[in-house]
């Protein structure tokens, strides 16, 4: 409880004493046309968005009876606020407590589209939190995985959405306005509001990789389908929106503001539609860059130019369930749910990369430019156990943590290591990344732990891979691409240990916008 406990105030901290200098550069001609941040109205909008919240939990709450633990005395009250028994780790599906992190992007983004700046705009994602932990939901724990998700959803998720929603904002044309509207809707719900004062559509100085591809998959997909041919869909969204990035230019600096923004979407599917659900988000917040480019006189550049800075980031992944019970909005007035034996969960994994260095390096040589990026971040995240399955075959699993009984997985504290590469030459790309996630489950802090039997560690790692090559169609934004993609997975829990692998090979035509 107390590593806990300690583990969030450090980043507390950290994040708010990294964030709390963040302010625009700008010259001096641009800070006098700066349009002026709308406090008033970003309370406005987050209390009538935490209000409509309330209102529809309160409509709702009968169905969360299990979650009931205190009365509105103060007896529980202060039990609540002021001893370790009102902050846990609740019992509710992974569906209900990831959405927290695009709750925390809502949040943020109030007063984002605002024009507040990234700290305050933190502040609204946490203080959101706060209220709703301890006043709406007056009648149950404060959810320390609520917390830690709707806090950092604000700057891991509503960061690089409102960075690339403000991108197609100052551009011209219809598909712009949808698209903005598509990835921030407060931004562009904001710049509805602000009519001809809204500030001035202004080209920025940023680099946009905005892909979209669809195609076929071979390889496994989930136990029920094995392997197959499937269609994907993929959408990658990369922003670099550093001043002067791709550009001949010389210098070196610190970066106030954010520096690299990442929105990706991935899904496969077949004749019952969605087998595997994919997104990630990634922001470098701030850091220090330098560039040393050129133009060579024929059409290309040479030198390089790097940014070292902090980044945080979030991901999802689920595969289809093939058991009814796992993770639908099953049994909620209960603690522990029957469930069949041996279960039949599938992997699913949500991760909230909460900070960590990030490293990036671009070269150039005349028409060739390769680009390499290293990440590693401390994470806390909710991780389908990939040896309970097997487990529960031979034993009986009854008193287990709470999330792991009843949905298949655990909270837990980790890292992730990741390195990718990306070199072009004319029409021609070359890709490559490699990623090693490791889990250990947090102990201690269940919302039932007085009532926990096995309270025992469960360990999994995830190490990922792809490698592709695609190729531009002459005189069109249209490119074909040709990739792979490994994934292994372990995990342990007492003394069964499990290891999957699964290769993958994607045949896809793209379109760059």
């Amino acid at each position: 409880m107390k590593t806990v406990k300690i583990l969030l105030v450090l980043l507390m901290l950290f994040h708010c004493g990294s964030l709390a200098g963040q302010e625009e550069a700008v010259t001096a001609a641009d800070q006098a046309a700066k349009p002026r941040a709308k406090t008033g109205r970003a309370f406005i909008e987050m209390g009538i968005n935490w209000g409509v919240s309330a209102v529809n939990y309160n409509l709702k709450y009968s169905k969360f009876i299990e979650d009931w633990q205190f009365e509105l005395t103060w007896k529980d009250q202060k039990r609540k606020f002021f001893t370790s028994e009102g902050l846990r780790l609740d019992s509710n599906n992974l569906r209900l407590n990831w959405t927290h992190a695009w709750s925390g992007a809502l949040y943020y983004n109030w007063a984002r589209s605002n024009r507040l700046s990234p700290f305050v705009s933190f502040l609204f994602s946490s203080g959101g939190s706060l209220l709703w932990e301890y006043f709406a939901e007056w009648r149950e724990i404060s959810s320390i995985n609520d917390h830690v998700y709707t806090w950092m959803g604000g700057p891991a998720i509503g960061e690089p959405l409102f960075q690339i929603a403000d991108h197609f904002r100052r551009r011209p044309g219809l598909f712009s306005r949808l698209a903005e509207t598509l990835v921030n809707p407060p931004l562009a719900i904001n710049d509805l509001l602000d009519g001809r004062n809204r500030p001035p559509r202004l080209p920025q100085q940023d680099r946009s990789d905005f892909r979209l591809d669809f195609g076929l998959k071979d390889g496994p997909v989930s136990p029920a389908d094995g392997s197959g041919s499937h269609a994907v869909l993929d959408l990658d969204l990369r922003l670099v929106t550093l001043p002067g990035y791709g550009r001949p230019g010389s210098g070196s600096g610190y970066s106030r503001l954010p520096i690299d923004n990442e929105y990706r979407l991935a899904a496969s599917f077949n004749r019952r539609l969605v087998e595997e659900l994919e997104f990630s988000t990634r922001c470098v917040l701030f850091g220090w860059w330098r560039r040393d480019v050129r133009d060579d006189g024929r059409g290309g550049m040479r030198g390089s130019e790097s940014w070292l800075g902090a980044v945080t980031a979030w991901d999802f992944f689920q595969k289809k369930p093939v058991a009814a019970y796992d993770g639908n909005d099953l049994g909620m007035t209960e603690r522990w749910f029957e469930r069949e034996r041996p279960t039949r969960y599938t992997d699913k994994f949500s991760t909230l990369h909460l900070i960590g260095p990030a490293f990036d390096w671009t070269g150039y040589a005349g028409r060739l430019s390769a680009r390499v990026g290293i990440d590693a971040t401390l994470d806390f995240g909710m991780v389908n156990s990939l040896a309970y399955n097997d487990y529960t075959a031979l034993h009986d699993p009854w008193g287990v943590k709470t999330t792991l009984h009843n949905w298949g997985y655990y909270y837990s504290l980790g890292y992730t290591l990741g390195g990718r590469l990306d070199v072009r030459r004319g029409a021609m790309r070359a890709e490559a990344g490699a990623r090693y996630q490791r889990f250990r489950s947090i102990q201690g802090l269940d919302r039932y732990q007085d009532q926990v039997l096995d309270d025992s560690m469960l360990r999994d790692s995830l190490f990922s891979y792809h490698a592709g090559i695609s190729v531009a169609l002459p005189r069109s934004p249209l490119f074909l691409s040709l990739n792979l993609q490994g994934i292994d997975r372990r995990g342990q829990f007492h003394e069964i240990s499990c290891k999957n692998h699964e290769l993958r090979f994607f045949y896809k035509l793209g379109l760059t916008f």
